[in-house]
């Protein structure tokens, strides 16, 4: 995959094509220095090229802007040349200080032709793998488009590492998809998952995300149990203050059942305006966060068309988090097609980037808040939403890795929906090879 900027040199009377094709690798540990590489690919590369690259921190400046004499900005950082190491091949050394992001450029004979970012992390982020996913999506099982197997396909070509299948009312579409994608690969994760409503009282949403079972079956086929349960809730919790217990203590009910299927309680949309009203009320939130009810907010939510809603949910989240209480994040585009024309979707703008060991670790990792919100418009217009830390680095990976990383996983997708094995490990194999060259931790 060739990137970059294009330079005609005029050489000996010809012109000489350069390409960056590739540096490598983008992510690096920090407190050592290390070697950056920078793969051309061009004609005719002579001793009369002058390559040199600059790489310069962005945060915590390695020389001062409040030195004695004043230097031109450009001019604070020197560039160093680069040495050859192989067949259009050049390298330099670097000491990565400390993480953060820092800027590199690269210029031939004076002339600028790359300006990119690179990254440097500690070693407990560096311990851990970016992956990007979704929690909250439907398919043709409850009111979405496609099967479990054509939206899981539709979202590993767009980039994802993990979905859940979250349908109305439904369990069993996600253990569909689960089934047929883990036969095909082990790097892409289809995880359990329903979205829960209860059947006669209260508007309410909740994601029930990698439980061992189902919370709508227990509500859907158990009136007695429930009624009980929403009568224990009610008298042994306090909902002074509140205008509709017996709703909030639905919620409760359903958080202490997704717990007790070893699950993930997802607070969906809380501010969707839907009938003419909000989905929850302001109040019946912070009682929620207050008493620990539920493990992830959806603070980047896919149905709220305007941004108001998300808006709203994530200045009450900052007011709560100012006042002690924790509140994890996910982003989730709770999107009924992987159509991209359908213009009202929201298939591929709204996702989490979460850091964490292995696929098995990320339920863990939601609740640490080790999860970033993601709200997209394109490569370049996105926000990022979560801890400071993770969002700056997940920012860089938004910019940097996913869109060369979502262009292998399109060949990815292709393979699993044709279910050509010699494809699929032909396609993974690219993968493997273009993260190993990317990430050197």
């Amino acid at each position: 995959m060739i990137s970059g900027i294009l330079v005609l040199l005029f050489l000996g009377g010809g012109i000489v094509d350069l390409y960056v094709k590739n540096i490598y690798p983008r992510v690096f540990k920090s407190n050592c220095k290390q070697t950056v590489y920078v793969e051309f690919a061009g004609d005719n590369i002579t001793d009369d090229f002058l390559l040199e690259i600059k790489i310069q921190p962005m945060e915590k400046y390695s020389i001062l802007h409040t030195s004695k004499y004043r230097i031109d900005e450009e001019e604070r950082y020197d560039y160093m040349p680069l040495k050859k190491c192989g067949d259009g091949i050049y390298c330099a050394e670097y000491n990565f200080a400390c993480e953060q992001q820092y800027s590199l450029k690269i210029k031939n004979n004076g002339t600028l032709i790359r300006n990119t970012h690179i990254y440097a992390l500690e070693s407990d982020l560096a311990a851990l793998k970016a992956f990007k996913g979704d929690t909250h999506l439907h398919t043709c099982r409850s009111d979405g488009e496609g099967t479990p197997f054509e939206v899981s396909c539709a979202y590993r070509g767009s980039g994802y590492d993990f979905i859940a299948v979250t349908d109305h009312h439904k369990f069993l579409p996600s253990l569909e998809a689960q089934s047929e994608i883990k036969v095909l690969t082990d790097q892409f994760y289809v995880f359990r998952g329903e979205e829960v409503h209860n059947k006669d009282m209260g508007y309410f949403h909740i994601i029930n995300f990698n439980g061992e079972s189902s919370v709508n079956d227990i509500i859907e086929t158990d009136d007695a149990y429930v009624e009980s349960e929403i009568e224990r809730i009610l008298s042994t919790h306090d909902f002074t203050g509140l205008s509709d217990p017996r709703c909030v203590a639905y919620r409760i009910f359903v958080a202490e059942h997704i717990h007790k299927a070893n699950g993930v309680a997802i607070m969906a949309h809380p501010f969707w305006e839907v009938f003419g009203e909000y989905h929850m009320q302001t109040e019946e939130f912070i009682y929620h966060w207050q008493n620990g009810h539920f493990d992830a907010l959806e603070v980047i939510a896919g149905c709220d068309g305007t941004g108001n809603g998300n808006n709203l949910q994530e200045m009450l989240r900052c007011d709560m988090l100012a006042e002690g209480y924790k509140i994890p994040v996910v982003g989730s585009s709770d999107a009924h097609t992987t159509n991209p024309k359908v213009a009202t979707d929201r298939f591929n703008r709204q996702f989490t980037i979460v850091f964490a060991k292995d696929f098995d670790d990320i339920p863990n990792a939601i609740k640490n808040e080790y999860g970033v919100a993601i709200d997209r418009i394109d490569d370049v217009h996105f926000r990022a939403i979560g801890k400071f830390r993770y969002a700056k680095y997940a920012r860089f990976l938004m910019e940097v890795f996913y869109p060369s990383y979502s262009q292998l996983c399109e060949q990815h997708s292709k393979a699993l929906g044709e279910r050509n094995v010699s494809k699929i490990k032909e396609a993974e194999a690219n993968i493997i090879d273009f993260k190993s060259k990317f990430f050197n931790i």
